[in-house]
């Protein structure tokens, strides 16, 4: 009886996600469109849009300037009224619109200077006071969102740093809203209708992560100028060439990038060509060059200069001049699917109604995320909004075919046939997962993990992935342990003891075997076996198999004859083994194990649980990361994560983890830069410490530091004089790792470029998380800062800023 209640629930269930599905998939179509308030040629009328045709309206552009002083984003006096207007006339008509706040400009000659300043390498410091202040102007004005309108980078080096400056911006989104406890504000870009300009590709996995969806500007193929044949600029298709909308799209669809993030671009303007002949008006036809100068067309304008800037007209303009010149009606053409009127010797090709409905369906065939309209204040009386809003409202009632014809479909009958169906299919499926769950409860995961003999070398030593695993039996572990022998164990922790032990083979291993008490289940077992199935690493402890006979849980790693990290930093005679040159590449080997989970491989990982205890030391003292029961993979379009079970080691976890749940790559940043203060100084971070030992470990770092006192928190038995990696610069990049606000953090990237960084200059630091104590930062009012040069002694020298 209680199994049947159980399907009934499920079956009801079942019907209402669907229905709730529908129901989201409508309201989160994107119907959006840009205004431009800056464009000089024009001066659109906010009054004049209809907002209640649009799910989000994009206000472009915010002039990205720069205080000198501050290195702020400024809205200058001009703009600030129109801001405020914007936001609160749109949404006067339309109370459920999202507005956005566009940054930047569709041409390269509308950005500032500061746009390049913002993309360069070295500018850390210039990049975070930018994201925290677009966040705040946002805010400030009532935006709902951010936009990001920069198409044109012009060099590798760009591309790169727009991945690192999406990744910082949407952390500090995240942080933002988590702690004013408003809505988060969505991050969006323009596009071109390509995932590459040229030779250059756009970072198209930190798009998939950090960006809501991405603004394709699906025109544009042809500079007028180019070409004397009048071409579809905007077309759906055309099969004579790469320049058209579907391959775009395509390109974008191959390359990994999601559909529902991505949203097609309506263009509400045209461009008019000067014909050779009026007889020949057709799509190719030939021309003498770009069409007259004014904002019309026809004989009036015939003695104009031809000009490529002045050669595009906005939709309203189109439509006016085909009253002037009595061109009443379009020509369609549904192979390219694009509208064009000739006048005399003046053709003009545009998207009309019959187009922008083509489009919007052919968007909704794809799966794409929604359109936007560039840009709206160009609409003839909205005929072209309406037709776009109503091809929506025509597709979500299933009255339109994949052609774009309307067509009444009758839905009630195939309806009653599929719901019983359904049901029927749902009630058989529900039986067989009973049925499996009960048979193999615990072995679900098996099938999951690539398996191997043992001995065979299937992984690159220096990084691979999908690793193959040997699914051992209980009585060969019970051999290669000597019964699980008190002699064989090498240590007990949480989860339970761990035994060394010998194969046939004569493979020496570590056997971590789960006890019934372990406070590690089942799910962070499964966890670990299916992460280093997939991740291989020469600075990741290699994990060769598995047991789970008998309820055993037993993971078999490589053997690591130095033991953790803590065995040695930690004791006054065992830390002799390490001097400096070797921490150094502890130091950089547990960097580069970081940078593989974080950037290098096809996962993202965060550890969650990185410690001196989880750093093993093979035969050269060479470092490798361990223990990934607590690590957690994330999407490629995800950038942090919350969880209500805070798990990880206290005093390795940062503040935004153990106070709201969240994590991120930051927060392996954030144990990383705990762990590299305990290796430079040998100190334990649960203990007290400072004259009245009432400091923790960061903040004892950061007074010592402070007071230029920073040798005397090292570990005396260092000498850091014949290396080129300082016990001073390693100091300050940890103080930079433990910063409360993630946002001030450097990302693993940004840590291995300061470590090698001879001429590496810190800015004035904030105190580290979880400090009691307060004070002013530290710098003076000269805006010195502190810098490690590449000289023998490990000094600080004051040098003012230029």
């Amino acid at each position: 009886m209680a199994f049947k209640n159980i399907v009934i629930l499920f079956f009801f269930h079942t019907i209402f996600q669907s229905q709730l599905h529908n129901s989201i998939a409508a309201e989160t179509w994107i119907k959006a469109g840009y205004y431009q308030a800056n464009d000089i040629t024009y001066s659109p009328n906010i009054q004049s849009i209809n907002s209640t045709l649009y799910t989000h309206l994009i206000y472009g552009f915010a002039n990205i300037d720069f205080n000198t002083s501050t290195d702020q984003m400024i809205v200058s006096i001009s703009d600030d009224e129109q801001l405020k207007n914007f936001n609160t006339i749109v949404k006067k008509k339309n109370p459920s619109l999202k507005t956005l706040l566009s940054i930047g400009g569709k041409d390269q000659s509308s950005y500032d200077s500061g746009i390049y300043l913002l993309m360069s390498s070295t500018y850390f410091p210039g990049r975070k006071f930018f994201i925290e202040s677009s966040i705040k102007i946002a805010r400030l004005y009532g935006f709902d969102g951010l936009d990001f309108c920069w198409i044109s980078p012009s060099s590798s080096q760009e591309m790169t740093n727009l991945g690192t400056l999406l990744d910082d911006w949407r952390i500090a989104i995240d942080f933002e809203s988590k702690n004013s406890k408003k809505s988060k504000l969505l991050l969006t870009m323009a596009v071109q209708y390509t995932p590459w300009i040229q030779d250059l590709s756009f970072p198209i996995e930190s798009m998939r992560k950090y960006l809501d969806w991405v603004h394709v500007f699906a025109f544009d193929y042809y500079d007028p100028a180019s070409t004397n044949n009048t071409s579809p600029v905007a077309a759906l298709y055309d099969s004579r060439t790469d320049l058209n909308t579907d391959y775009g799209i395509n390109a974008w669809i191959k390359s990994g990038f999601p559909t529902q993030k991505l949203v097609l671009g309506l263009p509400f303007y045209g461009y008019v060509w000067t014909l050779v002949s009026p007889k020949d008006n057709k799509i190719g036809a030939t021309g003498t060059g770009p069409g007259p100068k004014d904002y019309s067309f026809g004989a009036e304008a015939e003695n104009e200069p031809f000009s490529s800037i002045s050669s595009w007209l906005r939709f309203n303009d189109i439509k006016r001049g085909m009253i002037k010149y009595r061109a009443n009606n379009a020509s369609y053409n549904a192979t390219y699917v694009m509208n064009y009127v000739s006048v005399g010797t003046s053709w003009v090709g545009f998207d009309d109604v019959e187009a922008v409905k083509t489009k919007v369906a052919y968007a909704k065939e794809k799966h794409l995320r929604g359109y936007f309209a560039w840009e709206v204040s160009y609409d003839w009386n909205s005929v072209l909004s309406q037709a776009a809003a109503g091809e929506v409202e025509d597709i979500q009632e299933g009255v339109i075919d994949q052609s774009g014809m309307h067509k009444k479909k009758k839905l009630n009958r195939v309806i009653l046939i599929l719901i019983p169906v359904g049901a029927v299919l749902i009630l058989l499926l529900l039986v067989f997962t009973l049925w499996c769950l009960r048979k193999r409860r615990l072995f679900k995961f098996q099938g999951r993990i690539p398996r191997n003999k043992i001995g065979s070398k299937n992984e690159d030593r220096r990084g691979g992935e999908s690793s193959s695993l040997h699914v051992f039996t209980f009585d060969e572990m019970k051999s290669a342990t000597n019964n699980f022998s008190v002699d064989n164990e090498l240590g007990r922790g949480g989860y339970g003891p761990v035994y060394k032990g010998k194969l046939r083979n004569g493979q020496e291993i570590a056997v971590k075997r789960l006890s019934e008490t372990s406070t590690q289940g089942l799910e962070e077992f499964e966890n670990e076996v299916i992460l280093t199935a997939k991740l291989q690493h020469i600075n990741l402890v290699k994990v060769v198999g598995f047991c789970i006979e008998r309820k055993e849980k037993m993971l078999i790693y490589e053997y690591m004859p130095n033991k953790s990290l803590d065995y040695y930093i930690y004791n006054q005679v065992r830390r002799l083994l390490l001097n400096w040159e070797k921490r150094v590449q502890v130091i950089e080997g547990i960097i580069q194990g970081l940078l593989y989970l974080q950037e290098y491989s096809r996962l993202t990982i965060i550890h969650r649980d990185l410690k001196a205890s989880n750093i093993l030391l093979d035969i050269d003292m060479k470092p490798k990361i361990s223990d990934f029961g607590m690590a957690r993979i994330f999407k490629k379009d995800e950038v942090e994560a919350n969880t209500l079970r805070v798990v990880g080691t206290m005093g390795y976890i940062p503040p935004e983890y153990v106070e709201q749940g969240i994590y991120s790559t930051k927060s392996d940043v954030f144990s990383f830069g705990v762990l590299l203060l305990q290796i430079i100084s040998g100190r334990k971070n649960t203990c007290l410490h400072g004259p009245d030992e009432n400091l923790s470990l960061l903040e004892y770092a950061y007074e010592m530091w402070r007071d230029g006192k920073g040798m005397e928190f090292m570990d005396p038995s260092l000498d850091d004089t014949t290396s080129s990696c300082k016990l001073l610069k390693c100091m300050q990049i940890s103080l930079l790792c433990v910063q409360k606000n993630p946002l001030d953090r450097p990302t693993m990237l940004e840590v291995s470029y300061l470590l090698k960084d001879v001429n590496f200059a810190m800015n004035s630091l904030k105190r580290p998380a979880f400090s009691t104590r307060e004070d002013e930062e530290v710098g003076n009012s000269n805006g010195s800062v502190q810098e490690i040069g590449d000289v023998d002694t490990a000094t600080i020298t004051q040098l003012v800023a230029r």
